[in-house]
């Protein structure tokens, strides 16, 4: 054995011996391909030509669709007087995700994000976080809320430092990455409904580094004891509940939220 160790086939021999003993795959796998540079090599580029894939999707899917008559959008102006900390906006958005997430979950609603209050000085300062596809767990301004509707949902019975801890947990997110394994796995089970994810139930926790627009604020609201639900409530066996399973339109139906302002303005 000693021998054989010497040589890159004994090595890959040993490791394929070793695998019809124990269950460490990945170990022996990693192992054969350090004897094999070219198969490390192809893997690489494999993994670069994923994620510039990946990336070219992302960046079609976050256009917006052309449109043959004139575009609408909400009234920021409107949006700024009656907007407070922590307040929920459900935007319908004109891009091609957008629509796709409309049609997938059959809601007039493809976005959601929270108002947080002004992170900086001037008449138009950033003020929503949102997990947007392209770029990721970010603040703007409302003046950039790309929405063709909006609708302002308020928490019910949360006090001042609720609020506060709401906006300062997703504030906290900012520059995260979005999560698009699990918007891919969200959208395939949608469509094969009742089918719901297969994740752990409950996976809010503190230190979630990637994010939908979803999961974000179910995460923010968890953290203060104040759980979104989904419509169609997956419960898991141990009385959990599986927050990765909600979808704009769930924020709309929960019983935590009241309604401030339907908006329909047009610039």
């Amino acid at each position: 054995m000693v021998t054989l160790a010497h040589f890159g086939v004994g090595r890959i021999f040993l490791h394929l011996r070793a695998m019809l003993g124990d269950r460490c795959v990945r170990f022996h796998v990693a192992g054969i391909i350090r004897e094999l540079p070219w198969v490390e090599a192809a893997m690489t580029l494999l993994t670069r030509t994923r994620a510039r894939l990946i990336g070219a999707l992302v960046l079609y899917l976050a256009k917006p669709i052309k449109h043959y008559g004139p575009a609408t959008t909400a009234d920021a102006g409107s949006l700024a007087w009656a907007l407070d900390r922590g307040d929920v906006l459900l935007s319908d958005g004109d891009t091609r995700v957008a629509a796709l997430v409309k049609r997938f979950t059959r809601s007039t609603w493809s976005h959601v994000s929270m108002y947080v209050g002004p992170l900086e000085e001037g008449p138009d300062p950033l003020c929503i976080v949102e997990a947007d596809i392209a770029a990721g767990v970010r603040s703007i301004r409302l003046s950039e809320l790309k929405a063709l509707q909006v609708r302002v949902l308020r928490p019910i019975g949360l006090n001042d430092m609720d609020r506060r801890r709401l906006a300062d947990w997703v504030v906290s997110r900012i520059g995260s990455e979005y999560d698009l394994a699990h918007a891919w796995v969200l959208g395939r089970n949608l469509l094969r409904l009742p089918l719901r994810l297969r994740s752990p139930p409950n996976t809010m926790a503190n230190s979630a580094t990637r994010f939908i627009c979803c999961s974000l604020l179910a995460h923010a609201f968890t953290l203060v004891g104040y759980p979104i639900l989904p419509v169609q409530m997956q419960v898991g066996p141990t009385g959990t509940v599986d927050h990765r399973n909600l979808t704009p339109g769930d924020f709309e139906h929960a019983s935590v939220f009241e309604a401030v302002r339907p908006i329909n303005n047009i610039i």
